[in-house]
């Protein structure tokens, strides 16, 4: 019987806090873009070109908004290293330094994705970012597909990637 009861409460509780962390997530992402992505064409931090749109012609994209000073993005940012080695993966560094710096933290933590410097924000600002790290998947259409923002798992992202590709 304490069995059962332990485990109902349980059940109750792994609910109640994937309602809080949908809803969270929503929040934070409510004025991210619907719809067609906005253009995306910049520099990297190598200084090679990115363009979204040529990108999103041969499939889905991840887009990581992220930040060297974000304690979330160090948990995320390992994961999304690993999906880039066989996804597109275009990361945007928000308020994290020179683009030298940025190099300099994604080889000190091992981070192989390509990523634009956005020092003051502004490319950030024009896709309705409120919080890093936050996730965006375009599709082949390049329509924004999904959107996430806080914690997320590596085959979290792996599911809406395929998703955006069906």
């Amino acid at each position: 019987m304490n069995v059962r009861r332990t485990l109902w409460s349980l059940t109750k509780f792994v609910v109640l806090a994937a309602i809080v962390v949908s809803a969270v997530s929503w929040y934070h992402s409510r004025n991210m873009p619907k719809g067609e992505a906005p253009d995306l064409l910049a520099p990297d931090i190598n200084g090679l070109p990115v363009s979204l749109q040529n990108m999103a012609a041969k499939g889905p994209v991840l887009i990581y908004f992220w930040a060297t000073w974000c304690g979330y993005c160090r948990v995320v940012s390992p994961a999304v290293s690993e999906l880039a080695e066989d996804h597109q993966v275009i990361s945007i560094a928000l308020q994290s330094g020179t683009p030298e710096e940025v190099a300099t933290y994604q080889q000190k933590h091992n981070l192989n994705f390509r990523t634009i410097n956005d020092p003051s924000g502004a490319l950030s600002a024009s896709w309705g970012l409120q919080v890093t790290p936050t996730i965006a998947i375009v599709d082949r259409e390049g329509g924004v597909n999904a959107v996430t923002s806080g914690m997320t798992s590596k085959w979290g992202l792996k599911a809406r990637l395929w998703l955006a590709d069906r």
